[in-house]
C-alpha cells in the first residue's frame, strides 16, 4: 500500500462542504422536478398535432439549469460520483428538449428516484457510514438510457 493509500485510509474525508451544501441541493433537484412536471402537464395540454418538438420550452430550460448548478455543486465539493449523477439527468433533460412528448410521468419518475437514490446516499456519506457509489449504478443506467447514451459504464 502507498502512502497516498494509507493516508486515505486513516483519515476520513472532510465533509464540512458537503454538508454545507447538500439542503440547498436537496432544494434545486426538487425545483428541477417540479419544472419537469409542469412541462408533462403542459404537453399533455397541447393538441395532438401541435409541434412541440425541438422548441426549449421555460419549463425544460429552468429544469436543465438547476440540474447543471446542482452538477457543478456537487464538483466543487468533490463528490465526483454524484456530479456524474446529476449530469446524466441533465444530458436526459437535453434530449427530452428534442422529443417533448416522450417527457411523460415515467421519465420524470426515472429523474426522481435518480436523484432520491442521490441524496440518500449523500446522506449515508455525510452520516459516517462507508458507502459504495456503485450503489448509485442502478438509477444511473435508467437515467444514462433515457438519455440515450450510447454506452453505460
Amino acid at each position: 500500500m502507498t502512502l497516498s493509500e494509507q493516508v486515505a485510509h486513516a483519515v476520513p474525508a472532510d465533509l464540512s462542504a458537503l454538508a454545507w451544501v447538500v439542503d440547498e441541493l436537496r432544494r434545486t433537484l426538487d425545483n428541477a422536478h417540479k419544472a419537469l412536471r409542469r412541462q408533462v402537464r403542459e404537453t399533455e395540454a397541447a393538441p395532438l398535432g401541435a409541434e412541440i418538438d425541438g422548441a426549449a420550452s421555460p419549463a425544460l430550460q429552468q429544469a436543465r439549469a438547476l440540474l447543471h448548478q446542482g452538477a457543478g455543486a456537487l464538483d466543487m465539493v468533490g463528490q465526483v460520483e454524484g456530479a456524474r449523477m446529476v449530469r446524466a439527468s441533465e444530458q436526459a433533460v437535453i434530449r427530452l428538449t428534442q422529443k417533448v412528448r416522450q417527457l411523460d410521468v415515467n421519465a420524470v419518475g426515472i429523474i426522481e428516484r435518480s436523484s432520491f437514490a442521490l441524496l440518500d446516499f449523500l446522506r449515508r456519506r455525510l452520516a459516517g457510514k462507508d458507502v459504495s457509489p456503485l450503489a448509485l449504478f442502478p438509477q444511473y443506467r435508467e437515467v444514462q438510457t433515457l438519455a440515450g447514451a450510447d454506452r453505460i459504464h
